[in-house]
C-alpha cells in the first residue's frame, strides 16, 4: 500500500474567530506563538482533511506526520462529527490500529492511553459545545490553535503517578487534581 503524500498543504496555524478566517503561516507571530515548531503541517480545507482523515484511517500516514496537533485535528473531526461516545470509540480503535500499522504495540507499559484519550476528546467535545455553529474544518483549526501548545494539560487534572501507572493506560481513571468539565 503507498504511503500518504500531502499536497503541500497550506500551514494553519489557528482560526480568528472574530473575522471567521483561517490564520496561516504568513502571519509571522501569531504563528510562532501558536506553534512554536514551524514544520507542523496540517490541512485546512474540507477536502485536505478527508485526504489526511483517510491516510490515517488507512494507516498510511506517515509516523513522522501523526503529531500532537495531528491527534487533535483528528479527534476534532471525529467530535464534530459524532457523539462523544462514537468519537472516543473511533479514535480508541482507530489510534490503536494505526500504533501497531507502524510497529508500536499496545501494551500496559507502551502505545494506546485510554485515560489521555478519555481526556482529550471530552475537552474536545467541550469546546465543541461552545462552538456549535462552526464547520468542521473551522473548528479542527480551532481545538488545533486551542490545544497544541498544551500538551502537557493533563498536568492540571491529573498527577504524574496517575497518568504514568498501568491502570489510567488501560482504563478510564478520572482525574485526582481537578474535574474535567
Amino acid at each position: 500500500m503507498p504511503g500518504f503524500q500531502h499536497t503541500g498543504w497550506p500551514i494553519a496555524v489557528g482560526y480568528d474567530l472574530t473575522r471567521g478566517t483561517f490564520l496561516c503561516k504568513e502571519d509571522g507571530a501569531i504563528a510562532q506563538e501558536l506553534y512554536p515548531d514551524p514544520m507542523t503541517q496540517l490541512p485546512i480545507t474540507e477536502s485536505q482533511i478527508d485526504e489526511f482523515l483517510r491516510a490515517f484511517e488507512d494507516c498510511t500516514l506517515p509516523k513522522s506526520e501523526w503529531t500532537h496537533a495531528a491527534h487533535l485535528l483528528t479527534g476534532a473531526c471525529y467530535v464534530h462529527s459524532m457523539d462523544r461516545e462514537e468519537a472516543l470509540s473511533k479514535m480508541r480503535e482507530r489510534v490503536r490500529s494505526y500504533n501497531e500499522s507502524v510497529g508500536g504495540k499496545n501494551t500496559a507499559t507502551s502505545g494506546y492511553h485510554e485515560t489521555i484519550t478519555v481526556m482529550w476528546i471530552r475537552l474536545l467535545d467541550g469546546l465543541r459545545r461552545e462552538h456549535p455553529a462552526l464547520d468542521r474544518a473551522s473548528f479542527a483549526a480551532l481545538a488545533v490553535q486551542r490545544f497544541a501548545s498544551r500538551r502537557d494539560i493533563a498536568c492540571e487534572y491529573y498527577s504524574f503517578d496517575l497518568t504514568t501507572s498501568t491502570k489510567a493506560r488501560l482504563e478510564w481513571v478520572e482525574p485526582n487534581l481537578k474535574p474535567l468539565s
